[in-house]
């Protein structure tokens, strides 16, 4: 067996020589995998660990006890089965490879090698090539021949590598491009040197193909012009002057088109074959512009059997002065059609479908209407207020900027603050208007052009004056409410329950989000509301006009929690002592003293001040009310003190009596005397009681004060008619009784307990 290149070895069409080229389509997805694998060359993904490769003959893979198997379809198949995994995609694109070519699996693994060996710096030693996994004894031969081979450059290795795949497509013009960097005689790569030369063939038949039809055309027989620029297609899917030529060939004549039998791969096509139309409905390419895309659609949608073999759909935009440029459009919409995602901002365009046979243009092209790709923005909507319209949209990312034009009854509506994306126009009157905005776009002869533009009507809805200022002031009891502003509004008073909004948000009739109702405190006195006893509320003004209201100011009002219990009593001194219940949760409880009409807080007491202390205020003599409430929490609130919780405490009137003894005649005195005096501040009360002068005998020494009015005998009666302040009355005590007996005063009638009796000592009133 030979083991130098240029022996006649191995299967029917292996290698005499290295090859300069893999001709595989599908390459460069083949060597993504294999890169993603971290795979050197693709024999790494062909042995199991401890085995190496035989390249000379074939693909072999040798391990001990010169053991030789050879890698074809089958063991490509076992290998992915054991591998699985990662290796599976890559090992089932070797599979597909070498079902189609048997020697295509070995001309990859040389150019992947050749390829390592060139550029490592010890490429012309065997000891590279086994360590890249190449048995020992043909290491030698393989870097002789490698270190001898044709060395290509980026810009070669890119054409070789991409050559199988545009000459697999039929893209004869762009192989052709790619075989002019290569050198002509294919580098010693006989494969090669007939795929060049095929493409040379394929080039010239096109290019005579192309004159024909511009003969044709010259002669005006359109249908002959069109069935040689279809052939053009056919042999060189992308040549410019083929597809233009039966864009304006078919647009110009709208008469039949022509088709081709069955062509794959770069195969040859066969010989053309004339379409009837009426066969078939005719069919329209509508395009739809979006602000980011076109979508073009076929009308009627073509029947499944012909949808399997496809559309070509491509762009053409005309560029003023130079080529029309050609764009395959390759995405599919969802709705069923294909996707422009970037068309070319300000400039006009046109969309071909041509049917496809075998992934070869097979008839005439169907050709929209020329578009001019200006879009208008997207997502344009608006909010009203008062007097106010906000509106938003999205621009195009092509478009240099918009026009907006705000129209009323009148006409243009100056003033508006245009914002990227979005207006502000306010001081507007009640009525309709109609937004329109137009995209800006820049053509390619430099000029701006605009869009068709989108228009928006709004209108403006009457709304209600805001309230702007709102007052409360508290009065006996109640909170009354005065405001300024709202004057063509319903304005209600409301509690929010989640907080208020900012003053002058404007709010619509909303399900989702009511506004409150009315606050329903009862009615008090002047005209005011009675707030709960223990609430802290924020009052808020809201004008109401239909399903349209505004916010206005708010405030806090609290009424402190009602205290139970209170007591007032004098104690002398111009102070009195105030006890009640501590009421629950509160901090401080404050004490208002209140005469003649007006209110002074003498004392505000911490609860636990008034455990350890009690609470004692200053109080004036006349008749005075004490009231009990809770100490606010809430700063800056209107404060209503609650219903209830006052004691009232009449005027400090007393009545004093003493006993005067009488006058001393010789041995004996006289009678002794009643003296009466009154003590009022202020006006005396019509109704002040009677006082009656009560004795009581002692059956021992110590005779026992009366304890009641009936508890003795009645000496004296004074009728309280008969009181004046500073003009005591004075009576005789009669001398009737016994001695000894003790005396008492007693005040009497409904008066009574409004009225203090000041006693003198009890042993003045003792009579012996």
């Amino acid at each position: 067996m030979g083991l130098e290149f240029g022996h006649n070895l191995g299967l029917r069409r292996a290698l005499r020589g290295l090859p300069l080229s893999p001709l595989v389509p599908g390459y460069g997805r083949l060597v993504a995998r294999q890169r993603t694998l971290g795979l050197r060359h693709i024999g790494d993904a062909l042995v199991e660990r401890g085995r190496v490769l035989g390249v000379l003959d074939g693909v072999f893979e040798e391990g001990g006890a010169r053991r030789r198997q050879h890698i074809g379809a089958d063991r490509l198949r076992q290998l992915g089965a054991a591998r699985g995994g990662a290796y599976g995609p890559l090992l089932a694109q070797l599979e597909a490879v070498q079902l189609q070519d048997p020697a295509a699996l070995r001309r990859i693994l040389l150019y992947q090698l050749v390829e390592l060996l060139q550029a490592h710096p010890q490429g012309a030693d065997p000891a590279t090539a086994v360590a890249l996994g190449v048995c020992p004894q043909e290491a030698g031969p393989l870097v002789r021949v490698a270190a001898a081979h044709l060395r290509l450059d980026g810009e070669q290795r890119r054409a070789v590598e991409e050559l199988a795949d545009a000459w697999a497509d039929g893209k004869v013009r762009r192989a052709a491009g790619l075989a002019a960097l290569l050198p002509a005689g294919g580098g010693g790569d006989a494969l090669l040197r007939r795929r060049l030369a095929e493409i040379a063939e394929r080039v010239k038949e096109a290019d005579d193909a192309l004159d024909a039809a511009r003969e044709a055309e010259k002669a005006g027989d359109a249908r002959a012009a069109e069935d040689c620029m279809l052939r053009a297609a056919r042999l060189a899917s992308d040549c410019p002057r083929a597809l233009l030529g039966l864009v304006r060939l078919h647009r110009a004549g709208g008469g039949a088109g022509v088709g081709a039998g069955p062509a794959a791969g770069g195969e040859k096509p066969g010989p053309a074959a004339v379409y009837d139309e009426g066969a078939r409905p005719r069919e329209v390419l509508t395009v739809l512009p979006a602000p980011e895309a076109v979508t073009v659609a076929l009308s009627p949608a073509p029947p499944a059997a012909d949808a399997a073999n496809g559309r070509r759909v491509v762009r053409l935009t005309r560029v003023p002065g130079g080529p029309t440029g050609i764009t395959e459009i390759t995405d599919l919409s969802p709705a069923g059609g294909w996707v422009d995602p970037s068309p070319p901002f300000g400039q006009e365009v046109r969309y071909a479908a041509l049917p496809l046979r075998d992934g070869r243009i097979d008839g005439p092209p169907v050709v929209s209407d020329v578009l001019l790709v200006a879009p208008d923005v997207s997502g344009l909507r608006s909010t009203t207020g008062r007097g106010r319209i906000e509106a938003t949209w999205t621009e195009p990312s092509g478009a240099l900027g918009v026009r907006v034009q705000l129209v009323g009854s009148a006409g243009p509506v100056g003033g508006a603050e245009v914002r990227t994306g979005a207006l502000t126009a306010t001081g507007l009157g009640v009525g309709a208007y109609v937004l329109r905005v137009r995209c800006r776009y820049r053509s390619p002869d430099g000029a701006v052009i605009e869009s068709a533009g989108a228009e928006h009507p709004v209108s403006v809805d009457p709304w209600p004056t805001p309230v702007d200022r709102l007052d409360a002031t508290a009065v006996h009891g109640a909170v009354r409410f005065s405001w300024s502003g709202g004057d063509d509004a319903d304005v209600r008073l409301v509690a929010w329950p989640a907080g208020p909004p900012e003053p002058g948000a404007e709010l619509t009739d909303d399900p989702a989000r009511p506004w409150p109702a009315p606050l329903p405190w009862a009615a008090g006195a002047g005209g005011g509301l009675v707030p709960p006893p223990g609430s802290v509320t924020r009052v808020s003004a809201l004008a109401v006009l239909g399903p349209r209201a505004v916010a206005g100011p708010g405030l806090v009002v609290e009424c402190p929690p009602a205290v139970a219990g209170a007591r007032v009593e004098r104690v002398g001194g111009g102070r009195a002592r105030v006890t009640f219940d501590w009421p629950a949760e509160a901090g401080e409880v404050a004490a208002t003293v209140e005469q003649d009409g007006a209110s002074t807080v003498h004392r505000v007491v911490a609860r636990s001040t008034y455990v350890r202390e009690g609470l004692y205020v200053d109080v004036p003599p006349s008749a005075f009310s004490v009231t009990l409430s809770a100490a606010p929490r809430t700063p800056d609130a209107v404060v209503v003190p609650p219903p209830g919780g006052a004691v009232r405490v009449p005027a400090d009137i007393a009545v004093s009596y003493r006993i005067v003894p009488g006058a001393r005649r010789a041995l004996r005195r006289g009678p002794s005397l009643l003296r009466v005096t009154l003590s009022c501040p202020g006006e005396v009360p019509a109704d002040l009681p009677e006082f009656v002068l009560v004795a009581r005998s002692g059956n021992g020494r110590d005779p026992v004060r009366p304890r009641t009015p009936t508890d003795g005998t009645t000496l004296l009666r004074v009728g309280g008619s008969t009181l004046t302040p500073g003009s005591p009355v004075e009576l005789p005590v009669p001398s009737g009784l016994r001695p000894p007996y003790a005396l008492r005063g007693f005040l009497l009638g409904e008066g009574a307990a409004d009225v203090r009796l000041d006693e003198p000592s009890p042993t003045t009133l003792v009579v012996r």
